[in-house]
């Protein structure tokens, strides 16, 4: 017994020895059952959310200082999250707001630790001391600002204001700001309790980006093409990678905002599906052109080069804003059922089946009569089948076919008579908006034009269409003053 009693002894103070030693060797190999989410945010494709030191990466045993850590490097958790374009900086965020800021070039000897002490820890190798920031919560990555796409634009019909990241913003002082998410009362014992519920967002007013006068007229789109006209009195809200608009009044939200038009121009492109659907119910013949890749700053270029004489002579075109995304396909149908894209089912490039009827069924209701001639593929399913032009003498462009093929049919009897070029956005396409093919394509199509309406006996509606593609040299499709505003006419 006695030897029994001091063989548990000796096992006990070996177990002891083996804890102190660890404690004095500075072991952080210890994970609670709880772990506080460590997010990565920024100018990342996927924001991340962590609660596992395991989760992203191979967990790597370091030494530093005397502390060992089981540890993943920084670098695998930021390529985790996708960054987007080339990435400057990278912003250690502590729980009490403390955050340290190093270059993201040399992070190869940079990690991220965990234990129940220091919480998220960063453990950098051979950055200053100051770096290894405790109690993270955030992980910022901050890029170099060149990818548009990806950007928070604002624009006036002029200019380009501001084109600032997700990443950028959260480096700037922004406001907690306490969102009313809604309330709750309850009766007890005849009293009533009440309890109301709120959110924090980190925002920011428009103004503190750019001038902008009290009352002024903002035009808000988010990247599924849903929009909204307001004024400077709500806040956009930073979160994770992506922007909000929030309007505490009115409970507005909308989500994921691509860019602002700062005092808009009062036209759009769904103006074509009113105005003809107006004619016809006046009894009118309408003629429908669209010119897809036209801009109104190709256009005002094109009148100032002599290129577009006619029409530079049936007067000055209104300025109407487009409809984001910039695609051929989601700006026709725009034009087609006056929705915007979210509402009218097309909202990316391979979309084509309309969720809401089309001028053309408008057509089919008022018992008129209607065509449909465009060059290049067909883009939408809608109530008439189109009827399309190939190109025939491999001169790069359906447009001169199409153009042969309209004489025939002007005396026919349609009512509503609608053509599509394409000539103009596919050297766009090839060559760039304001190269020397590009002007040539629209001198071509002013000819057309030139032809066609002089031998229509009614209305005529004349709009570009912004649609273009990321392959475009020259005018890539971003949210810019270049690419949001086309140029729109009301003839005869």
């Amino acid at each position: 017994m006695v030897s029994k009693k001091y063989w548990l002894i000796g096992i006990c103070l070996v177990l002891l020895g083996l804890v102190a030693g660890g404690m004095a060797q500075g072991v952080n190999f210890r994970f609670p059952r709880y772990i506080p989410p460590l997010k990565v945010v920024g100018d990342v494709a996927n924001s991340l959310t962590l609660q596992d030191p395991g989760g992203v990466g191979k967990l790597e045993k370091i030494t530093f200082q005397g502390t060992r850590y089981q540890a993943v490097k920084l670098a695998d958790m930021i390529n985790a999250a996708g960054p987007v374009n080339k990435a400057e900086q990278i912003c250690l965020v502590g729980l009490d707001g403390f955050t340290s800021v190093i270059r993201a070039e040399g992070i190869d000897d940079c990690y991220i630790a965990f234990s129940a002490k220091n919480g998220w820890e960063a453990v950098n190798l051979k950055h200053p001391m100051s770096s290894n920031a405790k109690l993270l919560n955030e992980i910022v990555v901050v890029s170099d600002g060149s990818c548009r796409d990806f950007a928070f634009n604002v624009i006036d019909p002029d200019s380009q204001l501001v084109q600032i990241t997700p990443g950028q913003l959260l480096t700037r002082p922004l406001t907690a700001f306490p969102y009313p998410e809604g309330k709750a009362v309850v009766e007890n014992d005849g009293k009533e309790y009440e309890s109301q519920v709120f959110t924090k967002r980190l925002v920011f007013k428009l103004s503190e980006l750019t001038a902008v006068n009290d009352g002024e007229n903002l035009l808000v789109m988010d990247e599924k093409g849903n929009y909204r006209l307001v004024d400077d009195g709500g806040y956009f809200e930073v979160r994770d990678n992506y922007i909000n608009y929030l309007q505490p009044d009115t409970r507005t939200i909308l989500e994921r905002v691509k860019g602002v038009i700062v005092h808009p121009p009062a036209a759009s492109i769904t103006d074509a599906y009113y105005d003809a659907k107006h004619y016809l119910e006046s009894g009118n013949k309408v003629l429908m052109v669209v010119l897809d890749g036209l801009t109104y700053h190709q256009y005002t270029s094109a009148v100032a080069n002599g290129a577009a004489p006619f029409l530079e002579k049936i007067g000055s075109a209104t300025r109407a804003v487009g409809i984001y995304p910039l695609e051929t396909n989601v700006g026709l149908a725009a034009m087609l059922t006056g929705k915007t894209a979210e509402e009218s089912g097309i909202a990316a490039a391979g979309d084509q089946v309309l969720k809401v009827p089309s001028i053309f069924a408008e057509a089919h209701r008022l018992k008129k009569q209607a065509l449909l001639l465009e060059a290049g593929p067909k883009l939408l399913e809608t109530e008439l089948q189109p009827v399309s032009s190939t190109d025939q003498n491999g001169n790069g462009s359906a447009d001169d076919e199409l153009f042969d093929a309209i004489p025939a049919n002007l005396d026919k009897g349609y009512e509503l008579f609608m053509v599509r070029f394409h000539g103009i956005h596919d050297s766009g396409q090839r060559c760039g908006e304001s190269a020397e093919e590009t002007m040539q394509a629209i001198s071509a199509t002013d000819k057309y034009l030139a032809e066609i309406v002089s031998k229509w006996p009614g209305k005529v509606i004349i709009a570009g269409n912004p649609g273009t593609s990321d392959q475009l040299i020259g005018a890539a499709a971003k949210f810019n003053n270049h690419a949001m505003f086309v140029p729109y006419w009301r003839v005869k």
